[in-house]
């Protein structure tokens, strides 16, 4: 199938605060499948409103939180939320011309939730990959387009598991799963830089 890029309306932004949200994509759980020490420096990579940048944030002791955004209308709720919370070291940039302004091999981490089928045809995953350190990885998790859901974008512009595996190793990552298929309706990769 022949995929382009469907962004996230802004319009829709309070979606992503929704409690019913953690039934099927417990934050709690995705923060663990980072695998953090506490000292890492991560980048939220289409952090949205910063649900999860606030989250991630929370549990580290001396690492650092950059919240990454393109659309203009996100980072501005992504900069009020970081004002209105006790997260840390937490940091909104703005994505420009599909740029995220950190030197290569700055991140330890990168989370991209919901996101892949969002950059298809875009260079945000050479981005990422240029972000992350030789022994960072990115945590990818993504909505299913092989399961029935009543939630989240169209099953037409998603992808399948061996769908976005390949997408991802085109991209230059290695790829493994990241979950034994707890997820309802997301898939989890962590994806590594391939040499």
């Amino acid at each position: 199938m022949d995929h382009g890029p469907h962004k996230f309306d802004p319009a829709r932004a309070g979606k992503l605060d929704d409690p019913e949200r953690q039934r099927f994509l417990p934050n709690r759980r995705v923060v663990e499948l980072l695998d953090l020490s506490g000292k890492e420096t991560v980048v939220d990579y289409g952090a949205g409103s910063g649900v999860l940048a606030v989250e991630v944030a929370r549990t580290l002791t001396g690492g650092e939180v950059h919240a990454v955004e393109e659309n203009p209308r996100m980072v501005e709720l992504l900069r009020q939320r970081l004002q209105e919370s006790d997260a840390g070291e937490v940091k909104a940039l703005a994505i420009q011309e599909n740029s995220v302004p950190l030197p290569d091999g700055a991140a330890d981490r990168v989370l991209a939730v919901n996101l892949l089928h969002e950059v298809v045809g875009e260079t945000a995953l050479s981005e990422m990959r240029r972000l992350l350190s030789a022994e960072g990885f990115a945590l990818i998790l993504d909505w299913r387009a092989d399961v029935e859901r009543e939630e989240g974008p169209p099953a037409e512009v998603t992808f399948d598991p061996a769908g976005a595996r390949d997408v991802l190793e085109a991209a230059g990552f290695e790829v493994e799963p990241a979950s034994s298929g707890e997820f309802p309706y997301h898939f989890a990769f962590v994806a590594s830089r391939r040499p």
